[in-house]
């Protein structure tokens, strides 16, 4: 009998490798299909780029370019941490600066983030072992509101926070857009609560530079409906059953 995973039945290995590694928390069924494709998938020490492999969990030895990934738990897992500044929101750095994996326990280690938060941004980030939903979530089409504080530089003037509703070129594709209000101020300027629909890389201190005000700090206070109200920065807790089935609710009603 052959020793390779992609020559074994699907009765005998179980579980398709792409299920496997988004239960994992490697992301998507459809990013893990790319990891596979392009090569950085080995089980029990032999490379697979086969799609449709399958996988024994209680018996076989799964590794992402080198490293074991660990039987994923059967059951969902949802954390909400209450992100620090200064640390980075990938699973590992080459710096070896301190990520939010740092700080959780081993067990923890496989989720995936629902979204980034900047290396200097702090507040809610959403980790999960559904990749799947996880995605879901990211996407623009599920139009998911990402709740913002901003401080800064100077005080916007009402055509400028009109602006923002109505879009302002970054030179995406499409404009990116943000609801926008002041709700504070500080010694310098103001701060500004943002909801926005889509998470671009930088979006919140790209729009603020394009209407003329530089952001000091920014936090996230909700992504989803989900806060992390009473969560010390840099601490961390399991969402309630109720709050994970309001998370699928909104992706079930984009569907």
């Amino acid at each position: 009998m052959s020793n390779n995973p992609e020559d074994k039945s699907p009765q005998q290995r179980g579980e398709r490798l792409n299920r496997f590694l988004s239960r994992a928390g490697v992301g998507s069924r459809r990013r893990a299909d790319e990891l596979i494709a392009d090569g950085h998938v080995a089980i029990n020490g032999v490379k697979v780029t086969k799609l449709a492999t399958f996988v024994d969990a209680g018996r076989d030895t799964v590794t992402l370019d080198g490293k074991k990934l660990s039987p994923p738990v059967d059951e969902p897992i949802w954390l909400v941490m209450n992100k620090a500044a200064g640390i980075l929101t990938t699973r590992r750095d080459t710096r070896g600066r301190p990520t939010v994996f740092d700080g959780l326990p081993s067990v923890y280690s496989q989720l995936v983030t629902v979204g980034r938060l900047d290396f200097d941004t702090e507040g809610v980030l959403i980790l999960t072992n559904d990749g799947d939903a996880a995605n879901r979530l990211m996407h623009p089409r599920y139009e998911i509101e990402r709740v913002y504080e901003a401080a800064v530089e100077g005080e916007p003037a009402p055509a400028s926070l009109r602006q923002l509703r109505q879009g302002v070129d970054l030179g995406d594709p499409t404009p990116a857009r943000a609801e926008a209000q002041i709700i504070g101020r500080h010694r310098t300027g103001v701060i500004l609560q943002l909801r926005l629909h889509e998470g671009r890389k930088r979006e919140i201190k790209r729009l603020c530079q394009a209407i003329g005000h530089r952001v000091l700090s920014l936090k996230r206070v909700s992504y989803a409906g989900i806060k992390a109200t009473r969560l010390s920065v840099g601490h961390w807790r399991k969402l309630s059953p109720g709050e994970i089935e309001f998370l699928r609710a909104k992706i079930r009603a984009k569907q």
